[in-house]
C-alpha cells in the first residue's frame, strides 16, 4: 500500500517523485505526529468534518510537509485506516493461534474488540465512521485486510458447528451481533452523557465498553456454546 511496485527493469522506485516521497517512513517522528493528529480528528469529526488545515494545525507542521510526508486528507485517512485494521487482523491471527476450542476462540475474538477498543477508542470511531457512511473510502487494500478480521470469526464459527461446539447459524450473523455492538458503543461514545442525562433515563448507569464486553462473553457462553458431547 505504501510503495510503489518495482519498475520493469527491475530497478526499486525513487524514495522522491516530484518532491514528495513515494515511501511513507513511519520511523519519523514528523509522520507519527501527523497520523496521531488525524487519528484523534477522524474519530471526532469523521471524514467529512475534518479539514486538512486542521491535522496540519494539531500536528504542528505546514500543509506542505503533509503533502511531503504522506499526501492530502483522502491518503492520510486511508493510511490511518489500513494501518489500524492491518495491526488489529494481525494481531487478532496471533491470539487465536492455538485455540483448539472454538468456544474459546470466540471468546478471545470479543476480548480482541473490546480490548482495542478500551486502549485506544480513536481508530475504532473512525472505523465505526467509515462503515457506518456505507465505506466510501474502503481501497481495496483496506477491505483485504478487514476481511481478514471477518474470516477470522467465519473459520472458528464453521470449526464450532462442525465439531458440535457452536451452534449453526451463519458466521457472518455472529459476527456482526459480537462485533457490532462494539462498534455502536465506540461511535456513539460523545452522545451518551446527554443520552444518560435525560430525564427518561434518570438512574441508569452508563454501560462501559468493559460491561460491554463482559456480557458479550455471557451471550457466547450462553446462546453460541453449546455443551460437549458425552
Amino acid at each position: 500500500m505504501n510503495t510503489r511496485p518495482p519498475s520493469r527493469t527491475g530497478k526499486k522506485s525513487p524514495v522522491l517523485d516530484h518532491g514528495r516521497r513515494t515511501v511513507i517512513d513511519f520511523a519519523s517522528p514528523t509522520v507519527a505526529r501527523i497520523l496521531d493528529a488525524a487519528e484523534s480528528l477522524f474519530a471526532e469529526n469523521c471524514f467529512a468534518g475534518t479539514r486538512i488545515d486542521d491535522i496540519a494545525a494539531m500536528a504542528g507542521v505546514n500543509k506542505a510537509t503533509l503533502y511531503y510526508h504522506i499526501g492530502g486528507k483522502e491518503k492520510i485517512y486511508e493510511v490511518v485506516l489500513y494501518r489500524h485494521i492491518k495491526t488489529f487482523a494481525d494481531v487478532l491471527e496471533k491470539r487465536l493461534e492455538g485455540h483448539d476450542d472454538p468456544v474459546e476462540g470466540l471468546l478471545e475474538i470479543v476480548r480482541h474488540h473490546a480490548e482495542a477498543a478500551i486502549a485506544d477508542d480513536r481508530a475504532s470511531r473512525t472505523v465505526a465512521h467509515e462503515l457506518a457512511g456505507g465505506s466510501p473510502r474502503m481501497t481495496p487494500a483496506i477491505v483485504a485486510e478487514y476481511a481478514r478480521v471477518y474470516a477470522a470469526t467465519v473459520r472458528v464459527m464453521t470449526a464450532g458447528a462442525a465439531s458440535g461446539r457452536l451452534r449453526r447459524i451463519n458466521p457472518s450473523l455472529a459476527h456482526l451481533l459480537l462485533a457490532g455492538p462494539l462498534f455502536i458503543s465506540a461511535i456513539n461514545r460523545p452522545s451518551r452523557p446527554l443520552l444518560f442525562g435525560h430525564e427518561l433515563l434518570k438512574g441508569q448507569a452508563k454501560p462501559s465498553l468493559e460491561a460491554l464486553a463482559a456480557f458479550l462473553e455471557q451471550v457466547v457462553r450462553d446462546f453460541l456454546a453449546l455443551p460437549p458431547e458425552s
